[in-house]
């Protein structure tokens, strides 16, 4: 299995796939890094014949508080297209 910084994957026996978002220091806020780790690990399990369904979840005290803030909103790849639109504009 590969190692992923912001989320966990385990397959059990039954082919169960579990998805952890594993960022509880804040909440599991969704970032960049989850964004590509979590398309990785959909398209990991998507391809694997032997997992039957997958279960997504977050490790401490919540799911997922949203999107992360801190590094000023730029938490997805369209928010930084959209600003580079207006900026040429």
């Amino acid at each position: 299995m590969a190692d992923y910084e912001t989320v966990a994957l385990e397959v059990d026996e039954d082919g169960i796939a579990t998805v952890t978002l594993d960022r509880p220091a804040v909440l599991n806020a969704f970032n960049l890094t989850m964004q590509r780790e979590l398309i990785e690990v959909f398209d990991r399990t998507d391809g694997d014949d032997g997992v039957r369904a997958v279960v997504v979840t977050g490790r401490g005290r919540a799911f997922c508080a949203g999107a992360d803030l801190s590094s000023g909103g730029d938490t997805s790849t369209t928010s930084r297209a959209r600003r580079r639109t207006r900026l040429a504009s």
